[in-house]
């Protein structure tokens, strides 16, 4: 709260007059005549100029006061949705239970409402400090083990991709090998901003990720990004083609696979709405890399579930985000939990790449120490 008023009073100073920041209306108002900042680019809405977030993004360089404004939304949000929201959702038992849906997420992926405790956020100090309020009983510990970079582990083995695919063969930092293939230099001679494009373009790829975008989100200019994403796709061709091809195969049957099996039927890639086609075609090749994952995930849930009841290792598996599981355990049972849940973890699915899993243990799900492997 002391940060959200110390940036209301800049946001109001950086403006010149005072308004209601969280009123798209009058933030629009202020931005686009009070200051004139410039609206090329900037989408309208039926009221105006729009003052999204990808819109406000376009002005980063522009002015101050859109990083600020970045900031005070982003707290304003923790302190809404979790901060405010969290203590009052405690149980009787004292503590916090949510609902996991099987069939709203379209990938098949599990999601959690009332509330979500599948967007707690970790990428900030305040978001992290946020996930410090999970705390384990007297006498426990949590455990959280996650599937490192699955997702593009499953687009080397999908698309067939030749680099990536011995990039996780032989153990690599896969966006540093990215950086050095594209910039080919040594991998010991990439540097920080270097691996970052690299990264950006590694995960934003299946996203559709287009040079603006990643000149956005990595400092890169327009034609850097563009000459960056053309030599990309010249290593990693199998990548292009994966992306196309599955485009062509929605459209001729109608729907695309997991690797096991499991089907989403895209009827709107047939409607010759151009914007409906086009997202049909994004989901189209998303969904068999984020629905492998989804049936990956649940498999090794239920393959951690059968050995902790077979065993009877006093371990509770309390939630499921995305690519990492997090357990509650007797402190003494840590070590040898830790060590079989990556073990079940890891052998759920044979791949032509490895599936790694990082463990992590602590007394709260913010100060989380890993386990190493072997111990």
């Amino acid at each position: 709260k002391t940060r959200i008023d110390e940036l209301t009073i800049t946001i109001h100073g950086a403006a010149g007059t005072d308004f209601n920041i969280n009123s798209p209306s009058q933030l629009a108002e202020i931005l686009f005549e009070t200051m004139k900042l410039p609206t090329k680019g900037i989408k309208k809405t039926k009221s105006g100029f729009s003052t999204a977030a990808p819109e406000l993004e376009k002005l980063w360089e522009v002015h101050e006061i859109i990083p600020l404004l970045s900031e005070y939304r982003e707290l304003t949000k923790l302190q809404s949705t979790y901060v405010e929201a969290l203590p009052k959702l405690v149980a009787k038992d004292g503590r916090v239970h949510t609902t996991y849906n099987q069939t709203v997420a379209a990938t098949g992926r599990l999601s959690s409402t009332d509330p979500n405790l599948q967007n707690i956020p970790i990428k900030t100090e305040l978001g992290r400090s946020i996930r410090k309020a999970f705390v384990a009983p007297k006498g426990k510990r949590l455990i959280a083990a996650d599937y490192s970079q699955i997702e593009l582990r499953l687009v080397a083995v999908i698309a067939h991709d030749k680099p990536f695919i011995q990039a996780f063969q032989t153990g690599a930092d896969v966006h540093t090998r990215t950086a050095a293939e594209v910039w080919e230099v040594a991998e010991d001679q990439v540097t920080k901003d270097q691996r970052r494009a690299a990264k950006a373009i590694n995960f934003g790829i299946i996203y559709g990720m287009g040079p603006r975008s990643l000149s956005r989100s990595t400092g890169l200019s327009l034609s850097q990004a563009k000459d960056f994403i053309d030599r990309y796709f010249h290593i990693h061709h199998a990548v292009r083609e994966y992306l196309d091809s599955t485009k062509i195969l929605a459209h001729t049957q109608g729907y695309v696979e997991t690797l096991f099996g499991r089907r989403r039927y895209l009827p709107e890639i047939q409607s010759g709405v151009p914007m409906l086609v086009a997202s049909a075609e994004r989901m189209a090749v998303n969904m068999p890399i984020q629905g492998t994952q989804a049936d990956i995930v649940k498999m090794a849930m239920l393959h951690v579930d059968g050995w902790l009841k077979k065993s009877q290792w006093p371990v509770k598996m309390l939630l499921q985000v995305h690519d990492e599981l997090v357990f509650e355990v007797d402190r003494d049972a840590v070590e040898i939990v830790a060590r079989g849940i990556r073990e079940m973890m890891e052998s759920v699915a044979s791949f032509e790449v490895p599936l790694v899993v990082d463990v992590e243990v602590g007394k709260n799900w913010g100060e989380m120490v890993g386990v190493e492997r072997g111990s």
